[in-house]
């Protein structure tokens, strides 16, 4: 059958393949609904390339095993790119050392079909790869259907991420014509000289998707069946019975069943695919057995009466056990059978092999499916599987259940009298709640955890110091965590030197450096900060080299050093990411989120804060987007800013941290002077809490908002200092060597002088903060000056920016809010944000009057 209306994209991918010959490779994503013809266009680019292919699938049929497209290609890739034992970093470094020096001359085409399906690990494949593609004499091309992303979800977030990216592509394939239809239609009538099927009607009910179209005219029908399940069950129909049981065979196998394996399940052998295969439902692929669609496959699957859904998985399990295959499809097979003791057993390996690979939230949904089979494990190892699970709903961000697994696990070593694994459960638990942002029962936990292990002189009792140190860093007490830090190395000084007693003193300096920073001491601070950062890497001991990331990061941002604070949070963001560590990939973003903010880069500082906020992300994680989000609101008037403001000054009350407390007492005190309130009692009722923090920073940010009268005899920060001693004009110009805008026009503004006001009417103005520059407009009024005229944050006309010009364009098109943030990558709340300031921009109420505004010429 010929491809059909494909041959300009077709084209497009051999003028890409011909840039990666020569060392500029490209990563492609082939984009498409269901049925659409992504592999049939793949198929050919494959056939017609002079290229070394190696080709993977995601399977959607199970929980996918970590980088299953890679496993499929190794036999068409080096054959040293997975040596036992190698770490996901070493295999990573491997494939990229290979599709930069390819054996022969020819470039390597990669294609990894359906990633909407893709498990954690090879979406950080693929986000590897998209940044460093353009260094190599390869082509990547990845498919996916953009109707199973959603903002928030894995390859959505991998798709923003990686659209700038320099050597990233992507081609979106149209249904087919009229015209196509009806050549097609004619193609199949033409054997049996039959009527072809109405063209225009067919288009009408298929849309256009090649699969519905072919699928309908297979059928056998003059008149197009009204679903494609119809028309997949029509044909099936047709075959007799043992090629309808040989078909259920392959559907319940998975995406891709191997050829010999389907042999020992079928009476008849490969003989009962005959049928099948010449009515074209199925395609022999190399040494496997594949349907024409994933969709053709799914029907018959779910036609499986369920009594023979079960025989037909419990001799597929058997049948895979011998060839010991992959853990996470036995696990697969062992629950759709029902076989308990088989899930339990690779249910669990599944699970630590998904965790030793870095794909963390494969690792829970492994955990989720044998979790409730514990009681038939003995009380040490149903134990040890919760304590397990626990710290993969951890590092995925799934805090409550993480401690719900973790009392579990606790209450289990309490019955078996092990004081010692229930002291460290404790521990770890404080750890959880202070994520959940709940600090009280977080405090209560470390103290009942020391409690339970003091004098047993072991990494558990270090550990709990440790937490202790942790928990005073976090509330800013220099004195508290370098007291708790001194016991954790002392006690560490006397035990043996291994791996854990390693991590609990990267663990303690990491605590120790990050409260010197914050306190003042930059020096000391990032000494063992860094030395963290480099000995945790180099042992491979993630979470720590995280922590360091984290810490390094969100400190150099809330300390204005913005050049440090990037390069920290991009690397982090790199490492987290590709690891599969949520919990710090959001907490780096967030803050990365803030940067942006305070540098007044506000379209940034909305994406990245509303990409941590679609996630079900902790407590903790959520404070900075939150600020984030509500000041934006409040600096340019948005209606959104009380809801976030709400939810955000409950979230630091709750966990009561002077790092969380001032933040946001500074924004609702900027919030109040925008509004033309008085925000002193605010301020008041923070520094109640905030005066006592050994952070000079956290305390500037309320002092500047304290009442005169009010005694300050403590340090500040020295913008907060100029500030505090109405030094204006000196702290605006601080604010602005430093790169805060904001901040800038916020001290000329509280300044009062009329030339510092016009000048942050100004400023505010540039930075497109209409409510900042309305309240300094309205303070110039008050006092008699004329107020400037608006300027322009842009060449356009109405002051459009240049991401607004581009949603234009889309809103003329007649794109609906959900169809521009999927055509630019960003999430549809930002859409509506920027569809409401072209409006407010234009003057016009509804997206139907843009249609009729004159476009205007630029000036």
């Amino acid at each position: 059958m010929a491809l059909l209306e494909r041959d300009e994209q077709v084209q497009a991918a051999a003028g890409y393949l011909a840039e990666a010959a020569t060392g500029h490779g490209r990563l492609i994503y082939v984009a498409g609904e269901a049925g659409l013809g992504k592999t049939t266009f793949l198929e050919a680019v494959a056939r017609a390339a002079e290229a070394q292919v190696a080709i993977g699938w995601c399977d959607g049929s199970a929980t996918p095993p970590p980088l299953g497209p890679l496993v499929d290609m190794l036999p068409d890739l080096p054959a040293d790119l997975w040596p036992d034992q190698a770490t996901r970093q070493e295999v990573f470094a491997r494939l990229l050392a290979a599709l930069k020096d390819p054996p022969g001359r020819a470039p390597y085409l990669l294609v990894i079909e359906d990633a909407h399906w893709a498990d954690e690990a090879t979406l950080d494949l693929v986000r590897h790869l998209a940044r460093r593609v353009h260094s190599c004499r390869a082509l990547v091309m990845v498919s996916y259907r953009p109707e199973d992303t959603s903002a928030g979800d894995g390859l959505r977030v991998l798709l923003g991420d990686t659209a700038s990216a320099t050597g990233v592509r992507r081609i979106d394939l149209a249904p087919l014509s009229t015209g196509a239809v009806a050549e097609l239609a004619a193609e199949y009538a033409a054997p049996s000289g039959a009527a072809a099927i109405d063209a225009a009607t067919l288009h009408r009910v298929t849309g256009g998707n090649a699969f519905f179209v072919t699928e309908a005219l297979s059928a056998g029908t003059t008149e197009p069946p009204p679903s494609v399940r119809d028309a997949v069950l029509a044909r099936v129909a047709r075959l007799d019975e043992t090629g309808q049981r040989a078909l259920e065979v392959v559907a319940l196998a998975g995406s891709r069943a191997e050829a010999d394996l389907v042999d020992g399940l079928l009476g008849d052998g490969l003989t009962a695919l005959d049928e099948p295969l010449a009515r074209g439902l199925l395609r022999h692929v190399g040494g496997e057995v594949v349907f024409r669609h994933e969709l053709a496959r799914l029907t018959v699957a779910a036609e499986v009466p369920a009594g023979r859904r079960v025989h037909l998985h419990r001799r597929l399990l058997a049948a895979l056990t011998e060839r010991d295959a992959d853990p996470a499809r036995l696990a697969h097979h062992a629950f759709s059978a029902g076989d308990h003791d088989a899930l339990l057993r690779h249910g669990r390996a599944a699970a630590a092999r998904a965790a030793a690979l870095g794909a963390h939230q494969e690792s829970v949904r492994h955990y989720d499916r044998v979790r409730p089979l514990v009681d038939r494990l003995e009380p040490e190892e149903r134990a040890q599987l919760l304590w397990d699970l626990g710290y993969e709903c951890y590092l995925t961000g799934r805090i409550d259940a993480a401690i719900a697994a973790v009392s579990q696990a606790r209450d289990l070593w309490d019955s078996l009298g092990d004081q010692v694994r229930v002291g460290d459960a404790w521990r770890c638990r404080s750890r959880l709640h202070w994520f959940a942002g709940h600090r009280d029962a977080a405090q209560e936990d470390a103290v009942v955890a020391v409690d339970l292990l003091e004098g047993t002189s072991t990494i558990e009792q270090a550990l709990a110091y440790s937490n202790q140190a942790q928990l005073h860093m976090l509330s800013t007490d220099l004195d508290g965590t370098r007291e708790w830090g001194r016991r954790t190395l002392d006690l560490l000084a006397a035990l043996p030197d291994d791996v854990r007693r390693h991590e609990a003193h990267l663990h303690a300096i990491n605590n120790l450096g990050t409260m010197e920073v914050v306190a003042g001491d930059l020096e000391e601070g990032q000494r063992l900060l860094l030395d963290s950062l480099q000995e945790a890497r180099a042992a491979n001991l993630e979470e720590h080299v995280a922590r360091a990331y984290c810490n390094l990061g969100s400190s150099a941002v809330a300390q204005r050093r913005y050049d440090e604070a990037e390069r920290y949070l991009e690397d982090g963001i790199d490492y987290c990411t590709e690891r599969d560590l949520d919990s710090w990939t959001f907490y780096l973003v967030g803050w990365r989120a803030r940067m942006h903010l305070d540098r007044g880069h506000l379209d940034e500082a909305r994406a990245d804060a509303e990409t941590v906020l679609c996630r079900a992300v902790d407590a903790v994680g959520a404070v900075e987007p939150l600020l984030v989000v509500a000041q934006l609101g409040t600096r340019t008037g948005s209606d959104v800013a009380p809801t976030e403001l709400t939810r955000v000054t409950a979230l630091a009350a709750e966990m009561g941290e002077p790092q969380r407390l001032a933040p946001t007492c500074a924004a609702l005190c900027q919030t109040a002077w925008l509004a033309g309130e008085d925000g002193t009692e605010i301020a008041l009722e923070a520094w109640s809490v905030v005066s006592g923090s050994d952070c000079p920073w956290h305390r500037g940010e309320v002092a500047t908002w304290l009442p005169s009268d009010v005694v300050v005899d403590v340090g500040l920060a020295p913008p907060y200092a100029l500030e505090r001693a109405g030094q204006w004009t000196e702290a605006a110009t601080w604010w602005r060597e430093a790169g805060c805008p904001f901040e800038e026009g916020l001290a000329l503004a509280r300044s009062g002088d009329p030339d510092c006001l016009a000048e942050a009417v100004r400023v505010f103005d540039r930075l497109g903060v209409g409510a900042a520059a309305g309240r300094a407009r309205t303070l110039l009024r008050a006092a008699g000056v004329p107020v400037p005229r608006q300027t322009r944050s842009s060449r356009h006309p109405d002051g459009l920016t240049a991401r607004e010009e581009e949603v234009l364009v889309l809103v003329r098109e007649g794109l609906t809010d959900a169809a521009i943030a999927q055509r630019l990558v960003i999430s549809r709340r930002t859409a509506e944000h920027h569809v409401a300031s072209i409006l407010g921009k234009l003057g016009v109420r509804s997206r139907r009057d843009v249609a009729v505004v004159a476009v205007p010429e630029a000036e």
